[in-house]
Formats: C-alpha cells, sequence, structure tokens
C-alpha cells in the first residue's frame, strides 16, 4: 500500500494538566493550565459509534481531532491530559491510535475556557 503524505492545517492543541492554586494558609483558590505540548491537528468528522461510546461513558462529544502520534506519548496517560484549542478548553473522553501507531485520534467534550 502506497503512503501519502497527511496533512495537519486545521489548528493547534495545546494539551497538559490543571495545577491548583492554594493561598498560604493552603487553602484552594483557583485552578490555572499548565500547558506541556503542543500538536497540529485535522478535524475529523464524527461516527455513530463515537457518539454511542460517548453516551456509554456518559460524556457529550465535542470533537473529534487527528493529530501525528508523538514518540514521548507512548508512556504517558493521554486520557488525564486537558487540551486548549483556540482559548477554549476540552476534557479527554478517549484517545485512539490507528493500527502502524502513527495517529492519534482524540474524543474531545468542551468544558469552557480554560482558565474558567
Amino acid at each position: 500500500m502506497e503512503q501519502y503524505r497527511e496533512t495537519f492545517n486545521d489548528g493547534v492543541l495545546v494539551y497538559g494538566h490543571k495545577i491548583t492554586k492554594r493561598s498560604e494558609t493552603g487553602k484552594r483558590i483557583g485552578e490555572t493550565f499548565t500547558a506541556e505540548g503542543k500538536l497540529f491537528f485535522r478535524e475529523m468528522s464524527c461516527r455513530q459509534s463515537d457518539y454511542e461510546f460517548s453516551n456509554a461513558i456518559g460524556s457529550r462529544l465535542d470533537l473529534k481531532v487527528k493529530t501525528p502520534y508523538p514518540p514521548s506519548f507512548r508512556k504517558i496517560d493521554k486520557n488525564k491530559l486537558l487540551v486548549q484549542i483556540d482559548g477554549i478548553g476540552y476534557e479527554i473522553i478517549n484517545v485512539d491510535h490507528d493500527t502502524t501507531k502513527q495517529f492519534l485520534f482524540f474524543l474531545l467534550q468542551r468544558v469552557g475556557g480554560i482558565n474558567e
């Protein structure tokens, strides 16, 4: 099978974690998003099975994107990351890879602005 060059020019996905901010007395005063990296992505159309999977686990599918599979992602729990696209925060419902482990597919649920 002939390989073709994939383009990821729909945008940039910033991934990271939320860090809890605390006062000097230890009281929780908010959260901040800490970016750990960026991936270029291509927006994908959602299949009926994607919607059914999301509903089965109690989530709402808002966006599906495809990215290259960076080697650094092989050893981290991708489902615990948060994603920011154009200033909008997304929770990761599920991350899946293709059979050749060259691409990742992110199922995302919108959670609002990243610093809200």
